[in-house]
């Protein structure tokens, strides 16, 4: 069955999201190995690369959920007490609202925007990884102390190598992470991508069954 115009436009966003990235993957790639042979030309860090993708995250997550109640931001999550903090969680998937917001308040042309959630008001904390080559890459200590914070935890990777995204998913899950997601797989030997569309898909799908909770 052909999908219908909203599926379309939740896919457009995908698309969107992934050209942003892989291109940049891919000249990555390629100016590596030139550096290596003495070209010395640069990248871009991938600690920036993971930025971007949960920040172009944030904004699709806020477009799903618009008129809900519920919006995406990147933080800290505060504990009922008011004392502890979480760790940095890359997304917060809350009720709208935040007990405060660092560098936040200069309209469109702020640099950082960084909020406090309340642990009564946070649904979800997403875990945003730019590559995961391998399961024992996932972090086991992260998923558990953000447990004490919020039940539901998940994982999604700007990519993985195509071999190994269904033992990422299992041990993802086994740790304690509710999910796990990439947009494509990345063959580096090949330096060739596909996408993971029915992952974007369920992920939608869940983001956007957060309404009802």
């Amino acid at each position: 069955m052909a999908a219908g115009h909203r599926e379309l436009l939740e896919q457009q966003k995908f698309h969107t999201i992934k050209a942003g990235l892989q291109e940049f993957r891919l000249d990555n790639f390629i100016r590596t190995l030139e550096s290596k042979k003495g070209k010395n030309k640069g990248t871009i860090l991938p600690f920036v690369r993971g930025l971007r993708f949960s920040s172009l995250l944030i904004y699709a997550i806020r477009e799903f959920l618009h008129g809900s109640g519920l919006t995406a931001s990147w933080g800290h999550i505060i504990d009922d007490e008011g004392e502890l903090c979480s760790r940095e969680c890359d997304i917060i998937i809350h009720r709208e609202g935040y007990v405060a917001r660092w560098n936040g308040d200069g309209g469109a042309n702020h640099v950082m925007d960084f909020k406090f959630i309340d642990q009564t008001e946070a649904l979800v904390v997403i875990s945003c990884k730019s590559y995961l080559n391998h399961k024992s890459q996932i972090e086991v200590e992260y998923c558990e102390d953000l447990r004490n914070y919020v039940d539901k935890i998940w994982l999604f990777a700007e990519c993985c190598p195509p071999d190994k995204a269904t033992e990422i998913r299992e041990k993802s899950i086994e740790i304690g992470y509710e999910n796990f997601w990439n947009l494509y797989s990345w063959d580096r030997n090949q330096n060739t991508v596909e996408d993971s569309l029915n992952d974007w898909n369920d992920f939608v799908q869940k983001v956007k069954g957060l309404k009802s909770l």
